[in-house]
């Protein structure tokens, strides 16, 4: 949007811009106007636009918000409410940056859609107007280790001492999706020595989620990408016990104690975790307890994607693996890990070089970390999963 401007202009502006936009698709539309609901109330709307078919006259309000910070779910449930007391037959949301999770997982079901800045870009070229500003929220990272240089390490791990595992049928980058949360976090510490005291408090972090297995991981220099803890789909039973244990070692009772339920249910339902791989049973002298395997950790602590490497907007070569957790999933991974909520994400592709390995009658993939040059078993079977789905 314009420079110098106030941010009263800057909305004035895109409000002025949408409304030439449905004007170019055929639409009767204005800006800045008053109508009543069924419920008596007036609203003020952005722009209101109508197209007259000969059997139905199509009636849209859009909502415009030429803001740098991302969209939260209260502006959707307000648009929600003014379609629904108006009668319209759907309801945009315009913006010029993007939408936090909540935004969009409240926006589904109903009659709403969402145009943040890239689309809104894409939209406004029909009418060529392209100076719209876009905060960025999809990233990729650039590889630094020269192909060749990758499949000599791909070449040496299939090497064995009785002669060759296989041959390296065909090869591509492949740029794995990973999401890039800003999340407010609950944390406990303990405090004193002779009298501890645990105190609560809300932290700000970025915490890095892959976007297909939905593990926790950081980012080392060294190894590339490091995986941290992966949680199952736990009931919601199963969750409170999950977070219970995350803060020590409990017997059976102590935990059902805590749960407000019969020794017999809780034992049920942490034997369930353990079933699940995420706790463990263990005996000190006489007593059996309960944790977790892998402790959760501080969100402060995980490191994000190097940011000196990333190159806005998707990849242009090789191939692009489509995320696969929705967002449902990541505001339940974060709220089951510190009761946290999401503010804003982003989405950065990884790269890697993956090589088809054929093995007599097997098949799988070998990946090779295009920042270390180091083999990356868990992304190899994971894309060893996806074998016949990779196009090269």
């Amino acid at each position: 949007m314009g420079e110098g401007m106030s941010s009263y202009e800057k909305g004035l502006e895109l409000e002025e811009l949408i409304t030439r936009l449905f004007k170019a698709k055929g639409y009767d539309a204005r800006h800045n106007v008053k109508l009543v609901g069924r419920s008596g109330v007036e609203h003020q709307i952005d722009v209101y636009a109508e197209y007259k078919a000969p059997l139905h006259t199509s009636k849209i309000i859009i909502e415009c918000k030429s803001y740098d910070k991302p969209i939260e779910k209260d502006i959707v449930i307000k648009l929600i409410h003014e379609v629904q007391d108006l009668g319209v037959d759907r309801g945009i949301l315009v913006t010029t940056s993007y939408f936090t999770p909540d935004a969009v997982s409240t926006a589904e079901g109903y009659n709403i859609d969402l145009w943040d800045g890239a689309k809104l870009r894409e939209l406004l070229k029909e009418i060529r107007i392209e100076e719209i500003q876009v905060p960025a929220n999809i990233f990729y990272i650039k590889p630094i280790t020269p192909i060749d240089e990758a499949m000599k390490t791909v070449d040496k791990s299939i090497k064995g001492i009785f002669g060759r595992k296989g041959k390296i049928e065909s090869s591509s980058v492949i740029f794995h999706p990973y999401y890039e949360l800003n999340i407010d976090a609950r944390i406990y510490e303990a405090k004193g020595v002779i009298r501890r005291k645990v105190e609560e408090k809300i932290v700000s972090a970025t915490i890095l989620v892959d976007s297909i297995t939905g593990e926790l991981c950081s980012y080392d220099p060294k190894d590339g990408i490091v995986r941290l803890i992966g949680v199952p789909t736990l009931s919601e039973e199963e969750a409170r016990a999950f977070r219970i244990l995350g803060g020590g070692s409990l017997t059976v009772s102590a935990l059902a104690s805590l749960l407000s339920c019969s020794t017999a249910k809780a034992r049920k339902i942490v034997q369930g975790l353990v079933a699940k791989g995420v706790a463990e049973m263990f005996r000190v002298r006489q007593q059996t307890l309960y944790r977790l395997k892998t402790k959760i950790p501080d969100p402060l602590s995980i490191k994000p994607l190097p940011l000196n490497l990333r190159v806005e907007g998707e990849p242009r070569e090789g191939v692009k693996i489509t995320p696969m957790l929705s967002l449902k999933n990541l505001e339940s991974l974060v709220n089951l890990l510190w009761e946290g909520e999401i503010k804003s994400y982003k989405t950065v592709f990884y790269p890697y070089l993956a090589c088809k390995i054929v093995e007599g009658e097997k098949k799988h993939i070998k990946a090779t970390d295009m920042l270390t040059n180091k083999i990356d078993e868990k992304i190899s079977r994971i894309f060893t999963a996806l074998y016949s789905q990779l196009p090269f």
